[in-house]
């Protein structure tokens, strides 16, 4: 008998980033709107997902100054901060 594996229960196999402002090098909020005051409170997602937040966002007129970063690059800059 195997046991089978409900699909939520898989982690994703997508890179995790983080949207940042190269300006001021704030980061998203998780609420995918506004500016996160802690890097606890920064959105994390995929690529994919980040994509479909600037479509939404460039849809309804609003700014768009997020770039991608890598989780491990973003690490690295809140350390400094």
């Amino acid at each position: 008998m195997s046991i089978l594996t409900p699909k939520h229960w898989r982690t994703s196999w997508a890179p995790e980033i983080r949207l940042v402002d190269p300006a001021t090098s704030a980061r998203l909020h998780l609420s995918g709107r506004g500016v996160a005051q802690h890097p606890a409170y920064a959105w994390s997602g995929t690529r994919a997902q980040a994509r479909e937040l600037r479509r939404r966002a460039i849809e309804a007129g609003e700014p768009w100054p997020w770039r991608p970063v890598n989780m491990g690059e973003a690490s690295a800059m809140e350390r400094q901060a």
